[in-house]
């Protein structure tokens, strides 16, 4: 009987052996469900994917919660389908394997910053916040840091305006929202309606740019990223101390950021025009 018992114990599975077993074929289903909306390229419903993967509605949604709930897929509140999220976007752009338009992007952050003592940035607009994707420290004295896949203030970055500028005067004004914009610097912008009637130069001149708005004494210009159908899909932008002893100015460096989204929208088939 012992024998016996003891040959049965070690052939069966242990209740953690079947736990992790769940685990690591829920997280090949994940990771298949990730690679699969990238491939695709646009939105996809639970039961499309269900479908592709073969598995039940079902699973796919229990699946889905869990990757959205920790930013690596997002809904389209319009369509409910799904997209990759501001987490996997990060880890993709930060990433050698990365999207190309994301390794070009990264290369003219790189230049901006060796060649021009720039700080600079690429941000996505992702459930009506803005996302650092990228994020290239200049080599000069002032370095701003921050991490992929944070979030910035929509209200008083250039980045955040030139997202703001490419949604209608409507959709943005519902994202700032009625109240009283924080007041992070003494510039910044803080009545909603002064910003929104703001966002038609930045769509006309093509760019935006902040005067200590967001940290006292720095300047910043963003610029945005063009696909091949002209929407805006992100937008590139540099950060630098107002009293750097380099020559650098807002309309200096205006340029320099102009002429790098045009090359990264280019690699997208696109281009860098207001």
């Amino acid at each position: 009987m012992t024998v016996r018992r003891s040959i049965s114990d070690k052939s069966s599975p242990t209740p953690s052996d079947v736990r992790k077993a769940a685990g690591s074929q829920s997280l090949e289903r994940g990771i298949d469900i990730l690679e699969m909306i990238e491939a695709e390229g646009t939105d996809v419903g639970v039961r499309e994917i269900a479908r592709r993967l073969g598995l039940s509605p079902t699973i796919v949604q229990r699946l889905i919660s869990s990757l959205a709930a920790r930013g690596y897929i997002e809904k389209n509140s319009e369509t409910s389908r799904y997209r990759l999220g501001y987490r996997s976007l990060a880890l993709g752009a930060n990433g050698e394997h990365g999207a190309d338009y994301a390794v070009v992007a990264r290369r003219e952050l790189e230049r901006l910053a060796h060649e021009h003592r720039l700080n600079g940035f690429v941000s996505v607009l992702r459930g009506g916040r803005a996302i650092y994707l990228l994020a290239v420290q200049a080599d000069g004295p002032v370095a701003i840091k921050v991490t992929p896949g944070s979030e910035m203030p929509l209200h008083s970055t250039s980045a955040g305006k030139v997202l703001l500028a490419s949604l209608g005067d409507g959709e943005a004004r519902k994202l700032l929202g009625k109240r009283k914009l924080a007041a992070i610097t003494p510039h910044t912008i803080t009545d909603p309606a002064v910003l929104v009637a703001s966002l038609a130069r930045v769509r006309r001149q093509g760019f935006a740019t902040v005067s200590e708005e967001n940290i006292p004494s720095v300047l910043s210009v963003g610029v945005p990223i063009r696909d091949r159908t002209g929407n805006v899909v992100a937008v590139i932008s540099v950060a630098f101390p107002k009293y750097l002893d380099a020559g650098l100015t807002l309309g200096s460096v205006t340029p320099l950021v102009t002429a790098a989204a045009l090359r990264i929208s280019r690699m997208m088939g696109g281009n860098a025009r207001a």
